[in-house]
This record gives structure tokens, sequence and C-alpha cells, in this order.
């Protein structure tokens, strides 16, 4: 059974652990969860980085790709240093889904390169952490790959990446009857994407709005600074009913995400003042430490907290 999951629960291999749980057998955890890596930028690196220092319980990276050959080597040959193994440099996706005993890929690099391969990956029966969340806003694509991972056995994960309060959104899904994110970030974290194409040789000197609609669009207009409102509209009513603001404001304190639910349960307010990525100022710091819990949730599959 294919598990779409937006809390990092575990799903690898998850007919064969959904049998085990039924049975009334003690759930197994493997011993090693071998990853590759789609992706070897900041975030990417990041993420191995912290793997590679045992952040993600049993996760080990043994295969990587990218692109640009000499970002992968140089990242291959900084986690196969002090006598660790380094991981094999495939030329393609298909070669890293065809390396030995692979559990997992992770995709760190866009939401064109979920959309180019993910398919690649879940055909092949190997499960997908997704970064970039703003490819699966496609209903179509979503079906597409859903129907894929079901097929063949494997899971797909999304993180919640730089916002919390996904469980509530989820929790309350059928009772929600608005949902608004507001994402506020320094006009350089916004530059190059074709949102703020028309500001990009403008002075931005106070709080400005950029771009006001719905997630469907906005991840299209912005798509490496807006993959939370993805994530934020599939928890809970949908990205075309979930509304998005995008604020540039060069005195913002990080990257701060807003976001306000009404529902028949109640209302929801969460707010989030995010540090950027040291070497990726589109990209909140907090992401990656997601992405991370997500992995370790999936290779130590005992005590989960939340829904």
């Amino acid at each position: 059974m294919a598990q779409l999951s937006s809390t990092g629960e575990f799903g690898l291999n998850s007919d064969f652990f959904n049998d085990l749980r039924e049975s009334g057998v003690q759930e197994v955890v493997p011993e090693q969860v071998n990853v590759g890596l789609i992706g070897c930028g900041s975030m990417g690196s990041e993420l191995a980085r912290a793997v590679q220092r045992g952040e993600a319980g049993s996760a080990k990276i043994i295969g990587l790709f990218d692109e640009y050959q000499p970002g992968r080597t140089a990242l291959a040959n900084e986690l196969g240093s002090n006598g660790n193994s380094k991981p094999v440099e495939a030329e393609t996706v298909s070669d890293l889904v065809n390396q030995p005993n692979l559990d997992l890929v992770i995709e760190c690099a866009s939401q064109a390169a979920v959309v180019a391969h993910a398919e690649t990956v879940l055909s092949a029966g190997k499960s997908m952490l997704v970064m970039s969340s703003g490819a699966m806003i496609s209903p179509d694509f979503m079906r597409t790959v859903s129907a894929m991972a079901e097929k063949s056995g494997a899971s797909i994960y999304i993180p919640s990446g730089a916002v919390g309060g996904i469980d509530a959104l989820r929790a309350s899904k059928a009772l929600l009857k608005e949902v608004t994110i507001v994402s506020t970030k320094k006009p350089i974290s916004l530059t190059g994407a074709p949102g703020f194409a028309d500001w990009e040789d403008k002075e931005i000197t106070q709080a400005t709005v950029i771009y006001e609609g719905s997630a469907t669009e906005a991840v299209g207009l912005f798509p490496a600074n807006v993959n939370v409102a993805a994530t934020v509209s599939m928890a809970g009513i949908g990205p075309d009913a979930t509304k998005v603001r995008v604020v540039a404001d060069p005195n913002s304190p990080g990257n701060v995400h807003e976001i306000n639910a009404v529902s028949k349960a109640g209302k929801f307010s969460f707010r989030f003042e995010n540090m950027p990525h040291e070497t990726n100022p589109k990209t909140s710091f907090l992401a990656v430490l997601a992405a991370i819990e997500t992995l370790r949730s999936i290779c130590e599959p005992g005590l989960r907290i939340g829904t």
C-alpha cells in the first residue's frame, strides 16, 4: 500500500510492515536504510552531512545524482573522506535507482526534478521523499505518481518543511472553511522567481505585497519560495482554495510564514520566523531540519508523536 505522508510516518516496504502489525508481530527496524540523493546543492549537501553525522538514524547515503557534475563530485568526495565509504556518482536517475539495495530516494533539487524523475523512482518500487512539494500540487501529477506508488508498493513522503501546524490542518481537514498563508521574505530571497520579475530592478524599502492569489498559481510563480504553501494546501482544503500572500520586506527578521485557518473545530493561527539557510537564502533552515526528522522517523519506526 502506498503512503503519502506529510509527517514522516514510516512507510518503507509498507505492505510487509502492515501485515506484521495486523498479525501482532513486533515491528521490524531495518539495520540500515540506503538512500539515494537527487540534488547536491546547499539543501542536499546539508541533509547528506546530517545523515553522515548520524542524525537521521540508520540512514546512509549510497548514491548521488546531480546534473552539475562538479557539485556532485565535491559532495561525494566530502562524504567519502575520513575513511567513510564514498557514495556512487550516478550519471542518470535510472542509474541511481538501480543501485543495489537502495531503499529510498530523496529529492533536494527542484519542482522540475520531481516532475522529471518521480515516475522513474516510484515505478522501480523505490520510496521517495519529496522536498519540492510544489510539484505535487497538480492533481493530474499527484494522481499519476500516487497510482504508480500504489502499484509498486513504494511510499511518498512530504516533510512539513518550513512550517508547523500540519497535524492540526490534517486532523480538521473535513471541517476547514478557510486557510490563508502569508510568506514574508527579504527581497533577495525572491530574486529569480517569475512572480518577482516586475520587481527585480525596483528598490523595495518597506513591506510590499508582491502576490495575492491561490496556492495553485503561487507555486508556479515562486517555485523556490512557497513550497510551504503547497504542503499547507495539500494538508488542508486544497491548492485552489488555499489563499497565499507573498510579501517582500527588507526588514523581515527571516523567512516568515503565517498560517491562519478557520474551521468548525475552531480557529488556528501559526507564525514561524525562520532563519534562512546560510548558503541558500531562498530556503529556511527549518526545512532542512524537517527533512532530517522525516528521514529519522522512516529509519526508526517506533514511537510517533502527532497525527
